[in-house]
């Protein structure tokens, strides 16, 4: 036991059973029984007729019929879903995005091919020759020889393969091959299974209308803003939704969307 700093009643270093006299320098011999508090028994709690409530952030309430405490979800709580699903990934969505990206392009070269050699064709022409000639100018020049009927034709092409493959595969899989490929699905914000198409064709055209607006002259700029910034909305929001997601009132999820 440590010196008192004090003059006064302490508990005695040598019997803890009664207090001692410390004099401010030393121990004296004076002496007196430490009086002990009587023993209280335990506090009974009243019985309640129903089970108690918590204070709000105090852990699980308890269930309003069993009394248990309620098990906390599992899910993330800033989804705030029903069903509370996993969201999925902005890495996973990327990486399905190129794949479909690709897949819509190479069926976009099958069944538009040829209006994309007709509208390059001339330009093609002029070009090697310039190039030939080692004329800057006459490269430039080159370019603008592009029949942009043709062009303007084979972008139509692209863009209702694009909307034609988004839709056929929101409704029969929830999910394009891209998503699949990467084990990501699409299913509404208020109830799972695939997407009905008025969904589908809501979530997949605004996607293809701000595609779109990009290869129209004198609104290209917009057009390509918008696009960049549907890509990169999930980075900022609560629930990783793009805006073709807050349009069409969809999520990305892990896993396959239950029918």
């Amino acid at each position: 036991m440590s010196t008192p700093s004090s003059a006064g009643w302490y508990e005695n270093p040598d019997n803890p059973e009664e207090l001692r006299y410390f004099d401010g320098i030393l121990w004296t011999t004076n002496t007196t029984p430490l009086r002990k508090r009587p023993h209280q028994g335990p506090v009974v709690v009243p019985p309640t007729s129903g089970p108690q409530q918590r204070p709000a952030g105090w852990g699980p309430q308890p269930h309003q019929q069993t009394g248990h405490p309620e098990p906390k979800s599992a899910w993330p709580v800033q989804s705030g879903l029903p069903g509370q699903p996993v969201l999925a990934s902005y890495g996973l969505r990327v990486v399905a995005y190129i794949i479909d990206l690709l897949i819509v392009g190479a069926l976009s070269l099958v069944f538009g091919g040829w209006l994309l050699w007709k509208a390059v064709e001339p330009a093609l022409d002029g070009f090697d020759s310039a190039m030939a000639a080692g004329d800057v100018e006459a490269m430039t020049a080159a370019i603008s020889e592009t029949r942009l009927g043709y062009l303007a034709a084979f972008l139509g092409v692209q863009l209702m393969l694009f909307l034609g493959y988004q839709v056929f595969c929101l409704m029969r899989w929830a999910a394009t091959p891209g998503k699949l490929a990467v084990g990501i699905s699409v299913r509404r914000l208020d109830r799972p299974g695939p997407l009905d198409a008025d969904t589908a064709f809501r979530r997949a055209g605004f996607q293809a209308a701000v595609q779109a607006l990009g290869n129209v002259p004198y609104l290209s700029l917009l057009g390509t803003i918008l696009v960049v910034t549907d890509l990169v909305w999930p980075l900022a929001d609560d629930k990783n939704q793009a805006l073709h997601d807050k349009v069409a009132k969809t999520i990305v999820i892990k896993g396959k969307v239950q029918r």
